[in-house]
């Protein structure tokens, strides 16, 4: 089993690198993702901080015998565009955290995976963030390019999204997808339930990312 989306408290999770790896071991998950959010946030993962948590990963993977990358979620603004601190993570994650609707939505994700060098479309579509407006000729443009670029779509078990309706619209696709928890707390690490379920019904011919 694997989580691709967990938050320390290098940026607005509760627990620490070793708590998490720990939880995870003990969970019998062998490889996870670090996950913070960056520095378009107040409280995000600066350069100092990711040199710091870098230490922490190698030290836990090493303790606990668990594979840990190092990720890092950015947040889409209005222009497409993410923001970055210096430094070479694994992988990044690119996520809508505001309320937008409908076209703005698909033109800020389509802007951001063709300007910038993302690996994943984070909880897309997300109900918590209030989503609607969905549009069936977008959803298969948005899958045309992630098909393209080699963008994975995250299925998030705690956002519980996307919805059954695009994942539908993914059952033919070559696409990538990506399994994360979003896990904010450490009883939540690991849990990928839902994602897992939905990632055997809908991705029947997509691949399992891999940073």
């Amino acid at each position: 089993m694997i989580d691709f989306h967990i938050h320390s408290r290098y940026s607005d999770g509760q627990a620490g690198v070793e708590e998490i790896a720990r939880k995870a071991r003990e969970k019998g998950i062998r490889v996870i993702a670090i996950v913070d959010h960056s520095i378009e946030l107040p409280f995000g993962l600066t350069e100092r901080k990711a040199k710091m948590r870098e230490i922490e990963i190698e030290n836990a993977s090493s303790i606990y015998g668990i594979k840990i990358y190092s990720g890092i979620e950015c947040s889409i603004n209005a222009e497409g565009e993410v923001v970055l601190p210096d430094f070479d993570f694994d992988f990044v994650i690119a996520s809508v955290h505001d309320y937008v609707y409908g076209e703005d939505y698909y033109r800020r994700i389509l802007s951001c995976i063709e300007k910038y060098d993302v690996d994943v479309i984070g909880h897309p579509f997300s109900g918590l963030f209030g989503f609607n407006g969905r549009n069936e000729k977008l959803d298969e443009r948005l899958l045309d390019s992630v098909e393209e670029l080699g963008v994975a779509i995250e299925l998030n078990s705690s956002h519980r999204s996307p919805q059954d309706e695009f994942l539908s619209l993914c059952l033919d696709r070559k696409i990538f997808y990506s399994i994360g928890s979003d896990s904010h707390t450490l009883s939540a690490v690991g849990d990928v339930g839902w994602s897992i379920e939905k990632a055997k019904r809908y991705m029947t011919k997509a691949k399992l990312f891999t940073p």
